[in-house]
């Protein structure tokens, strides 16, 4: 169930170790919540020298890592827990946790841009290239754009060859832990050159298209790209 389906940017709100999201309140399955997500961080408006040509217009720096989705984190259960890829391709990928886990393991540092306005630079995921399970369902030579469903309603649609780039992961681990639960556990999109929207969390499918077809946000005025070095935050730019 999702709650708060008109929002707009200014209606999104931290979530706090009370929210119904945390994993001592719904009593979720994996990682527990690290330190980062204890403290959300403060915004700072002075950009240092060295991060001035990494951090896109309208953008500010955290030193944490706020926690901003629709409704409530999602349960993780490992047992039915399946990851799929349909649609416009040769091959329909059908794959547990276990078996995305033991793909080729990659490490990928990139910055991460949200669109309500901050920015957290050096992340390092560990996870598998999106591209690696692409390629094994052979997306068909028409295929244009990819619907990216998590667990759940939400949804986000991103051009093909945005999954393609080297730094899209499907991650497990930050900074050299499990990801928490409010932040995507067991498995995320890491998408870095859009706006953090697209980076899917809970992610369980994708949905290989030939045509372009909005996701969640998308639906409610959010710019069907999300480039944010050009600041496509709404669909009427």
């Amino acid at each position: 169930m999702t709650k708060q389906v008109s929002l707009r940017l200014d209606d999104l709100e931290r979530r706090d170790a009370g929210d119904a999201g945390d994993p001592g309140a719904s009593g979720t399955e994996g990682a527990e919540d690290g330190s980062d997500d204890r403290d959300e961080g403060v915004l700072t408006h002075d950009l240092p020298a060295h991060a001035s040509e990494r951090v896109p217009p309208g953008q500010r720096l955290v030193h944490r890592w706020p926690v901003l989705h629709v409704g409530m984190a999602q349960r993780f259960h490992p047992r039915t827990w399946r990851f799929s890829v349909s649609g416009a391709c040769a091959t329909e990928v059908d794959l547990s946790y276990d078996e995305v886990k033991a793909l080729p393991t990659v490490e990928m540092r990139s910055d991460f841009h949200c669109v309500t306005g901050w920015s957290k630079l050096d992340n390092l995921w560990m996870g598998v290239q999106a591209g690696t399970i692409l390629a094994m369902a052979a997306p068909a030579p028409d295929a244009t754009h990819v619907l990216v469903h998590a667990q759940g309603s939400y949804s986000a649609n991103l051009p093909l060859e945005v999954l393609l780039e080297d730094q899209c992961v499907l991650a497990w681990s930050h900074n050299w832990a499990d990801l928490s639960v409010r932040h995507g556990w067991p498995l995320r999109l890491v998408a870095p050159s859009l706006y953090g929207w697209k980076s899917v969390k809970w992610v369980r499918s994708f949905e290989l298209m030939t045509e372009d077809r909005r996701g969640f946000w998308e639906e409610r005025g959010y710019h069907n790209l999300g480039d944010p070095w050009r600041e496509e935050r709404f669909s009427y730019q």
